[in-house]
C-alpha cells in the first residue's frame, strides 16, 4: 500500500483538531492508494505517468496554438498553407518548383519572426474629452503616443475599437522623448451606450504575415444621450401644485380648506370657525382635504408593436427625456418607468417594471441611453397597473407611446390611475398633424416632430 500526502492552502478560517485561526486555512488531506498486485501496479503507475504527460503536452499544444493563431494574419496563413502544400507535393511527386516555393515561404516566415521580438517602443495614453454627448453630435477623444525608449521608434499604427467599429491612425517616426498627439472624432449618430477602447498598437513585418498586438489603457464608456428640448414646467396647465396635491381624504388639520362641520369631542379649539359659529349658534370647526406630496410619473412604452419604425421610438425616448429633465429641474418628485422584459412563456404570470435613476438630469439621460424596444416586454396597460400598486402618490402621469398603439389600450392604461390623477398620453407619429385632444379624462398629445411637445404643453397651460 502506498500513501501520498498533499497540502492545500487558501484564505478563510483554519480549522484543525486542536487549533482554530481566522484569516488563513491550511488543511492537510491524505490520499490512500492500494494496489493488490505489485507487478500489475508497475503498469498502472506507467499508465498514470503517460496520462500526466499527455495532459501536459495537450496543455502546451493548446497554449502554443493560441499564440500562433493570435500572431498570424490571413496572409500569413496563406503562406503557411502554401509552404506545407509545396513541401508535400514536391517531396511526393519530386517537383522542384513546389519545393522552391515551399522554401521561399519558409524563408519569408523566418524573416517575419524577428519583428515580433521585444517590447513595444510606444506608450499610449487614450482619453475621452467628454463621456456623454447628444445623439447626432460627434464625441471627441485624444490619443497621446510617447517614445520613452533610448532609440528611435519606427512608424506604427494605433487602433481604437468603438463599439463594433474601429478607428485607426498612423503614428510617425518618433525620436527619443518625443510624443505625437492625435485628435479622434467618434461619430454618435444614434442614441446608445458605446464601449470605447482599449487602444491597441500592432507590430508587423513589412509583408504583414505576422503581427503582435499590445493593449493600452482601459475600456471607457461613452453615453450617447437622446435629443431633448426645453419644455414648459410640467405643473402648468395640468397640476398647479408646488407643495403637494389635495386628495379626497378629509382631515381635521391641513392647508387645503374644504368646508365646516359641527364641533365634535376631541376637535382642536384652534380650528373653530367663529363666524360660522355666530351665524348658526352651534360650534363649527374647519375641515380640510388631506394634502400629499405630488409625484410626476412618466411611463415609456417599450413594446415594439407600438411603434412603426425606429424614428418613432427615438422620438418617444426624446419626449420622455425632455419631460423628465424638466421635472427634475423644477424640483418635483419624478419617477420614470419602462416596461420590463418577460419571456413569452411567462407573460401570463410574470410582470416586470423597471425604474430609471432620476436623481439628476445626467443620471436620467444615461439610463435612457440604454433603453431599447423589444417584443417580450410588459404591455403599457399592465405597466400602469403595476405603477399604481407600487406608488400611490402620482398627481400627473405622462404615457409615452407610438402611433401603432391602439386608442382603447391607451385609455385602459390611463384608467389604471385614480380619478384625481391627471393623465396625458403622448403619441409619437411623424405622419400626423400635431394636436391636443381630450379622450375621456385623458389628454392626448399627438406629436409630428419633437418640437410639437413644447407647443402642445404651452397650449395646455394656456
Amino acid at each position: 500500500m502506498a500513501t501520498r500526502t498533499r497540502r492545500r492552502g487558501d484564505t478563510g478560517t483554519r480549522t484543525r483538531a486542536d487549533h482554530t485561526r481566522t484569516g488563513y486555512t491550511r488543511a492537510t488531506t491524505r490520499t490512500h492508494t492500494q494496489v493488490a498486485d505489485e507487478g500489475r501496479g508497475r503498469w498502472v503507475a506507467l499508465g498514470l505517468w503517460a496520462l500526466g504527460v499527455s495532459r501536459a503536452v495537450s496543455g502546451w499544444t493548446s497554449r502554443a496554438w493560441e499564440v500562433v493563431r493570435s500572431v498570424t494574419t490571413a496572409a500569413g496563413w496563406a503562406v503557411i498553407v502554401w509552404t506545407l502544400a509545396g513541401a508535400v507535393v514536391g517531396l511526393t511527386l519530386g517537383w522542384a518548383e513546389f519545393l522552391i516555393g515551399a522554401a521561399v515561404g519558409l524563408v519569408l516566415l523566418l524573416i517575419a519572426l524577428p519583428f515580433l521580438v521585444g517590447r513595444e517602443p510606444y506608450e499610449v495614453d487614450f482619453r475621452l474629452l467628454h463621456d456623454a454627448v447628444v445623439a447626432g453630435h460627434a464625441a471627441e477623444a485624444e490619443i497621446v503616443v510617447r517614445n520613452p525608449a533610448s532609440r528611435v521608434a519606427l512608424p506604427g499604427r494605433v487602433d481604437v475599437p468603438v463599439g463594433e467599429g474601429l478607428i485607426d491612425f498612423q503614428v510617425p517616426l518618433l525620436r527619443r522623448g518625443h510624443e505625437h498627439t492625435e485628435p479622434i472624432v467618434i461619430p454618435a449618430a444614434r442614441r446608445g451606450i458605446v464601449d470605447v477602447g482599449p487602444a491597441t498598437t500592432t507590430r508587423s513585418d513589412p509583408l504583414r504575415l505576422l503581427q503582435r498586438t499590445f493593449h493600452w489603457a482601459d475600456v471607457q464608456t461613452l453615453f450617447i444621450h437622446p435629443v431633448t428640448i426645453a419644455v414648459p414646467s410640467t405643473s402648468q396647465g395640468f397640476v398647479r401644485d408646488l407643495e403637494g396635491r389635495s386628495t379626497r381624504t378629509l382631515t381635521n388639520e391641513d392647508i387645503s380648506f374644504h368646508a365646516v362641520r359641527e364641533y365634535a369631542r376631541g376637535d382642536a379649539q384652534r380650528q373653530i370657525h367663529w363666524k360660522s359659529t355666530a351665524k348658526t349658534g352651534t360650534l363649527m370647526v374647519r375641515q380640510f382635504e388631506e394634502t400629499r406630496r405630488s409625484t410626476l410619473s412618466i411611463v415609456l412604452d417599450l413594446d415594439e408593436r407600438s411603434y412603426a419604425d425606429d424614428a418613432e421610438f427615438e422620438m418617444a425616448v426624446s419626449a420622455a427625456g425632455s419631460l423628465g429633465v424638466r421635472a427634475v429641474r423644477d424640483g418635483r418628485d419624478v419617477q420614470v418607468v419602462v416596461s420590463g422584459e418577460v419571456p413569452e412563456f411567462a407573460r401570463a404570470s410574470v410582470r416586470s417594471l423597471e425604474q430609471l435613476a432620476v436623481t439628476t438630469p445626467r443620471r436620467l439621460l444615461d439610463d435612457l441611453s440604454g433603453v431599447e424596444r423589444g417584443p417580450n416586454v410588459v404591455a403599457m396597460t399592465t405597466l400602469t397597473r403595476m405603477l399604481v400598486e407600487v406608488s400611490n402618490d402620482t398627481s400627473l402621469a405622462f404615457l409615452v407611446t407610438g402611433s401603432q398603439a391602439a386608442l382603447p389600450d391607451i385609455s385602459a392604461a390611463a384608467l389604471a390611475f385614480p380619478a384625481d390623477v391627471a393623465v396625458a398620453a403622448v403619441v409619437c407619429d411623424p405622419h400626423s398633424e400635431p394636436g391636443l385632444h381630450a379622450v375621456g379624462r385623458t389628454r392626448l398629445l399627438s406629436l409630428g416632430i419633437l418640437d410639437d411637445l413644447r407647443q402642445l404643453l404651452a397650449r395646455g397651460a394656456a
